[in-house]
């Protein structure tokens, strides 16, 4: 699995509707929110009602619920459909409906990645490494698609959040609905929610450019080319292709906090931001800068790391722009070869960001 593709996995696998935060700034890990994932926590046991999901889910091929037409709300940025839960609003900042009362959410992505290879990680194993508790995993069908309905445990900020997510897709693309809500509410949203991930379906209308839907913009450096990204945010790489062909390659991202987040020290968090970085191992942070765009006060970071897998040499860049409760999230990696090249490009391209 090659870099890029990771960054993007970890969008489903972080804590959509709960950003956290660690108390040690040098803990790792490798996946992430956006480009980065919420530290590995403590593993929670599965609860009664999912554990008792996981052997129906082994022994039947789960059907997807009906539901009248005009229900459906299209996301064509990801390509699906899904119907509205009850109680729930359009989401600002990614696409897919919140409950900020409960802390609740639905996510609909595009990843631009193989079904079998997206879902790959979805194993008791890998999740436990990640502080997630598989629940259940058993095999849908998504209009004629395969696919897969999982149940998840996730402890954040002191809080366990359950999940019920549903993927499908072929060789090319991958599509997935994630709805997050606290264990505290499971008896009033859980079924709910698992049978609006499961009234998922395709939707053929045509996807947005490109940033349409970003509330912001960024002047892109003609050394790279924006890409189809996932979700509310600009993905850009060095042919417009995600994967990339190499880890060494380009790769910048910028991209909106999913939720409301409470944050006493800014910098210690622009730090733990940065050595949570998908994939990837930080050796050293070698500069550390206050810095303020479109007015917006936050830190730039720019470190020195190595890519999990091949351990490629590697610089990554960050910006972290606080607004209010929420922030932005600016990241750019390159093989460090070429880090001369890329660093002043990906500068400029953070200074160039200005809100709609």
């Amino acid at each position: 699995m090659v870099r890029e593709l990771l960054p993007l996995i970890g969008i489903i696998l972080a804590c959509c509707g709960c950003d956290t935060q660690t108390s040690d700034p040098k803990a790792t890990s490798n996946h992430a929110e956006h480009v980065t994932e919420a530290p590995t926590s403590p593993v929670p046991k599965a609860d009664a009602s999912l554990a008792a999901d996981n052997e129906k889910s082994r022994t039947d091929n789960l059907s997807t619920p009906s539901a009248d037409e005009t229900q459906y709300i299209s996301f064509p940025a990801a390509g699906v459909k899904l119907v509205r839960p009850e109680g729930f609003d359009d989401a600002e900042n990614f696409h897919g409906f919140q409950q900020a009362s409960t802390q609740s959410s639905v996510m609909v992505l595009m990843i631009p990645g193989p079904f079998s290879e997206t879902t790959g990680g979805f194993t008791a194993e890998r999740l436990k490494t990640r502080g997630m508790t598989l629940g259940s995993k058993g095999n849908v069908e998504i209009d004629g698609n395969a696919g897969v309905l999982i149940s998840l445990v996730q402890t954040a900020n002191g809080t366990e959040f359950a999940k019920w997510i549903v993927a499908f897709g072929d060789e090319e693309e991958t599509r997935m609905v994630t709805a997050t809500f606290p264990k505290i509410h499971e008896s009033t949203l859980s079924a709910q929610l698992k049978s609006v991930v499961l009234s998922t379906r395709l939707d053929i209308a045509p996807p947005p450019t490109p940033g349409a839907d970003v509330g912001f913009t960024i002047v892109a450096s003609d050394k790279v080319k924006i890409a189809r990204g996932v979700g509310k945010m600009l993905m850009y790489t060095k042919d417009g292709i995600v994967p990339a062909k190499s880890p060494e390659d380009p790769l910048f991202i910028a991209a909106p906090s999913f939720s409301e987040v409470s944050i006493a020290d800014k910098r210690q968090f622009s730090v733990q931001r940065l050595f949570q970085t998908a994939h990837t191992k930080i050796t050293s942070v070698t500069t550390t800068n206050e810095i303020t765009i479109d007015g917006l006060d936050g830190y730039e970071l720019v470190a020195d790391a190595a890519d999990a897998d091949s351990g490629a040499p590697l610089v990554v860049y960050q910006v972290v722009l606080f607004d209010g409760v929420s922030y932005l999230l600016i990241q750019g990696l390159v093989g460090a070869s070429v880090s001369a090249e890329y660093l002043p490009e990906f500068k400029a391209m953070a200074r160039s960001l200005k809100r709609k």
